[in-house]
């Protein structure tokens, strides 16, 4: 279903404005299953953000293809309803990113659980910088929580993926204020990579941990790397960092577990390779990768996939 602009217009300022605000103030089982009704509602509208900055419906039928390309033998039944699914995970993250300034993040932080914390902190305690690669996985919880359990947490983001002006401005405003309220649990700061590169390197040489996302491909990149029955220009920013800073590298997803429970699931830190980025990375993506496989429905950037192998 294609919005008339003024409709699409209400709709963001009223979705973005004020109900995923309000109900971040409700109690958690509520504000979670009122993000699951969200998640039914916009998947049958085939409503998102994205897709309405540009005027195209693609998210839905995208995502079913992803399905299919990641799943081949699972069948119609899995595909549709893992479809159904992500648009159900997107909203929670859409509702959950309201939640990172309030209280009832202690007790969120208290029934979840870092794997491999003690170890993360030993080595920050060492002053040795890690550089942590995620994708958009079941939503940016993880980096709140890996700062609540005590890491100096920074992250890299783009300005092109949030000040684009086809953007609903009740939607630049909701973005930006996630970011905001994620830096006060992160103890750190995320920052546009266009706009200071530096600060990360600095960060890393301070012992701190920069994260960012790798199910991007990069179009500066030149080595492929095996990912989700393909081989991408897979983005190298990671092993820069890496190698320039003499910093760790690791891997991580959050996966929501319950009502106010989470898991980060780290991959233990290792040393950088610094003469082959190719072996360097193939670890992550191979983390990456299985646990996309595994739960593919909460890949919240599956729509991105099709289009990824049309350009491989």
């Amino acid at each position: 279903m294609q919005l008339s602009e003024k409709a699409a217009h209400w709709l963001q300022t009223l979705d973005f404005g004020y109900i995923l605000p309000l109900m971040a103030r409700l109690p958690l089982p509520m504000g979670q299953a009122l993000s699951t009704a969200r998640g039914l509602l916009n998947v049958t509208m085939d409503y998102e953000w994205r897709s309405l900055a540009i005027r195209f419906n693609y998210i839905r039928e995208r995502t079913y293809r992803a399905m299919r390309m990641m799943r081949p033998d699972a069948g119609e039944r899995f595909w549709r309803k893992a479809t159904i699914q992500r648009f159900i995970h997107n909203s929670r993250d859409e509702w959950q990113a309201c939640l990172y300034d309030l209280p009832v993040m202690e007790r969120i932080c208290r029934q979840s659980v870092v794997e491999g914390i003690d170890d993360l902190l030993k080595y920050q305690s060492k002053g040795r910088g890690l550089v942590m690669v995620s994708c958009h996985f079941d939503g940016f919880m993880g980096m709140a929580l890996l700062g609540m359990k005590g890491l100096c947490v920074n992250a890299l983001t783009t300005a092109a993926g949030n000040e684009d002006p086809r953007i609903h401005p009740a939607v630049r405003t909701y973005l930006k204020n996630k970011y905001r309220k994620l830096e006060y649990r992160m103890n750190g700061k995320i920052v546009y990579q266009e706009e200071n590169m530096p600060f990360f390197y600095k960060a890393l040489e301070r012992g701190e941990t920069v994260v960012l996302f790798g199910d991007v491909p990069g179009s500066k990149s030149n080595v492929f790397i095996p990912f989700l029955n393909a081989r991408f220009k897979m983005p190298l920013g990671a092993w820069h960092l890496a190698v320039k800073t003499h910093s760790l590298i690791s891997a991580c997803v959050c996966v929501h577990e319950g009502v106010g429970r989470y898991r980060v699931i780290c991959l233990p830190p290792a040393e950088i390779d610094p003469g082959s980025p190719l072996l360097a990375l193939q670890p992550i993506y191979t983390f990456l990768e299985n646990n996309i496989r595994n739960m593919p429905e909460r890949w919240i950037a599956a729509d991105l996939l099709p289009a990824y192998s049309e350009i491989s």
